[in-house]
């Protein structure tokens, strides 16, 4: 047998770096698209490979053992540079293609980037479609690596799956919606006096303005709780309620809906909404084209916001 023959193929060493990256055999599997039992599989041929048990359960993840970091520490940027060259090597002309390209993000951020991105795929890429998924910072992440998505964009959180890259493309503020029949809210007495609608996607009746209010020692009353923000172009018309959103949402709302568009007098902390993919597609020339559409999308958006 030559030294050749005794190489573990390509697959399994992909598998080693998922394991690697994810400390995890079912999510391992799920970024190949392996199942759990072919997962744990590949774990087994690779322990015997490299006669190392490579991997040790240590509560709910797994912890790499000396030989197992030194093999990654080599393997991964091997196996990047390759993916990098596979996918640099893959043409992508927008103009012909007919792939689908997925985006993760919240209602928010689809209500403001889809007009200019539906407008680009339009223009440039005819053939091509989009699908979007909604989910907020606990899921996202998880639909990331997972890889139900190929892009997540909006406020990600702390708990990006290790493989994936991110970009921060711009930190949004806060306005106040209202009815232009209702009195202004400028003031924190105006503020607090009025019934408030909220964004949940949980359901909690609690956001970031309350924990800000708490430290004024005072609080607002929550009386709707809503899942989607499109809900709030039907539910503040004709109301005492008011809202406080996104800047870059709340211009659009307000424009569809006749509602005035003010500054809080609490001033939540500018909110980053940031650009993620896994890193195995970093150069992909399809995936590129994706994400700068999506990038040049939100700089839309903003823009119309400071406007």
């Amino acid at each position: 047998m030559s030294h050749a023959d005794r190489l573990p193929d390509l697959n399994l060493l992909r598998l080693f770096v998922a394991l690697m990256e994810e400390r995890h055999v079912t999510r391992a599997g799920e970024r190949l698209f392996l199942s759990q039992p072919a997962a744990s599989g590949g774990l087994k041929r690779l322990r015997e490979q490299f006669h190392d048990v490579l991997l040790v359960r240590e509560g709910q993840e797994l912890r790499p053992t000396p030989r197992a970091e030194e093999l990654y520490a080599t393997l991964a940027p091997l196996l990047g540079q390759m993916m990098d060259a596979i996918a640099v090597s893959t043409p992508f002309d927008p103009a012909t293609d007919h792939r689908t390209f997925v985006l993760g993000c919240s209602d928010a951020i689809a209500f403001a980037v889809l007009p200019p991105l539906l407008e680009r795929f339009r223009q440039s890429a005819p053939g091509c479609s989009l699908s979007v998924r909604m989910g907020d910072q606990h899921s996202l992440p998880a639909m990331l690596a997972a890889g139900e998505i190929d892009t997540a964009l909006g406020y990600l959180g702390n708990e990006l799956p290790a493989n994936a890259r991110m970009k921060v493309l711009r930190h949004s503020s806060w306005v106040v919606l209202r009815d232009p029949a209702t009195g202004p809210v400028t003031t924190l007495d105006a503020y607090c006096a009025r019934p408030h609608a909220l964004i949940s996607v949980r359901g909690n009746l609690e956001g970031n303005v309350d924990a800000l209010l708490r430290q004024e020692g005072r609080e607002r009353r929550v009386v709707l709780g809503l899942s989607s923000f499109f809900l709030l172009a039907a539910a503040l018309p004709g109301t005492q309620m008011i809202a406080t959103v996104p800047d870059f949402v709340g211009e659009r709302l307000a424009s569809r809906a006749g509602l005035v568009v003010e500054k809080p007098p609490v001033t939540p902390s500018l909110t980053p909404n940031a650009l993620a993919w896994n890193a195995s597609r970093d150069r992909d020339p399809a995936e590129r084209w994706f994400r700068q559409g999506v990038t040049a999308a939100m700089e839309n958006a903003m823009t119309v916001a400071r406007l």
